[in-house]
């Protein structure tokens, strides 16, 4: 996405691009359906009253539509995959964008948890000393 909002895209990263070379190869595969189906420049069908798929019109509809739908499919797959994710993307979302500081910072305090506890523990020790089990 751009930076800042008001800035416009070029016509590669639109969906204009893409559908206008659909259009294109569409146009061209009617084109050539239309010409074969009626028989050639030099041959021309006469009957064209037909409502069927017989019909040169019906047929090079057809041809448009598939072929139109095909390449759009194809080329925006190919942009798609031919585009750069954003550097934010990597660095994750929500929750757990931070989540390796976060396990750094419950380890740390985990372990000063277990210093202090440690340490108290040894305090009572150290506060009896070998002069305090004589008396008992």
């Amino acid at each position: 996405m751009p930076k800042d909002s008001q800035q416009r895209r070029s016509v590669l990263e639109t969906v204009k691009a893409p559908l206008i070379f659909s259009f294109g190869l569409g146009f061209v595969a009617g084109f050539v359906t239309l010409i074969v189906s009626s028989g050639g420049s030099d041959n021309p069908r006469v009957e064209h009253d037909s409502a069927g798929l017989d019909n040169p019109i019906n047929l090079a509809l057809l041809a448009f539509g598939i072929a139109f739908i095909a390449s759009l499919l194809i080329v925006s797959m190919l942009q798609l995959a031919s585009r750069e994710n954003p550097e934010e993307l990597s660095r994750g979302a929500g929750v757990n964008r931070n989540s390796e500081e976060l396990y750094r910072q419950q380890v740390a305090q985990r372990r000063e948890k277990a210093r202090r506890e440690q340490a108290e523990q040894q305090k009572p020790e150290q506060d009896r000393g070998p002069g305090s089990e004589r008396g008992s």
